[in-house]
């Protein structure tokens, strides 16, 4: 563990002393308020588990696009990637993280819950985004649950599409890489009965070692 913190303790300075260096001021507080709000999400679901406490879908979403760490990257980047980007207009990142972050951290969390479930279940973790739904309208069929999710997630591509088509200037690359990261997700976690780790397997192999017929 101290090594973990040790590697995550630097790599968030260096990034700060990068951002200081290029746009003259400080994002300390910016990314520690990542790690605190990433700390906190976990130890919620500490507590679920403990007191055998199921909670709502959407208590559940809400705690689950900040373990899923999408809150706690996007941040990092957005400083390093936005252009126009001040220590005055950055002040209200701290009161509420952007829209798109969160489209993007949604879709992330429920694409990790449709393809990890097998190995959740497998591992004795019943708390998923296919379970609560199923719970909640008193269910036993998982497909219903599935289908649920992925309406969900079509709905959620619609609104980051329109971030996407009525981007403030100084966001449109900050968007785009929420994009590609919802994107990314998608290839990771969709597949069919195989792990996902075989999935992402088979696309890293036709990406960088399969040749290509011409």
């Amino acid at each position: 563990m101290k090594i973990c913190f040790e590697a995550l303790y630097n790599t968030n300075n260096d990034i700060c002393d990068k951002v200081m260096r290029e746009r003259g001021f400080s994002v300390q507080s910016y990314l520690r308020k990542t790690w605190i709000d990433l700390a906190k999400a976990y130890m919620e679901e500490t507590k679920w588990v403990k007191r055998d406490r199921i909670p709502t879908l959407k208590h559940y979403i809400e705690n689950g696009v900040t373990t899923s760490g999408t809150y706690m990257a996007l941040m990092h980047l957005f400083f390093m990637v936005s252009d126009g980007v001040t220590s005055e207009n950055s002040q209200h990142l701290l009161d509420r993280y952007p829209k798109f972050f969160t489209l993007a951290g949604t879709i992330l969390r429920l694409w990790d819950d449709l393809g990890t479930i097998k190995e959740e279940q497998e591992r004795g973790d019943m708390l998923s985004s296919i379970h609560l739904p199923m719970k909640e309208k008193n269910t036993a069929c998982e497909e219903e649950g599935r289908k649920e999710i992925l309406q969900m997630i079509y709905e959620l591509w619609n609104d980051l599409n329109v971030e996407l088509v009525t981007p403030d200037v100084m966001l449109f690359p900050m968007i785009n890489v929420a994009l590609n990261m919802s994107r990314a997700s998608q290839v990771v976690y969709q597949h069919n009965d195989d792990s996902y780790l075989t999935g992402v397997e088979n696309h890293v192999e036709y990406l960088f070692y399969k040749p290509i017929d011409i």
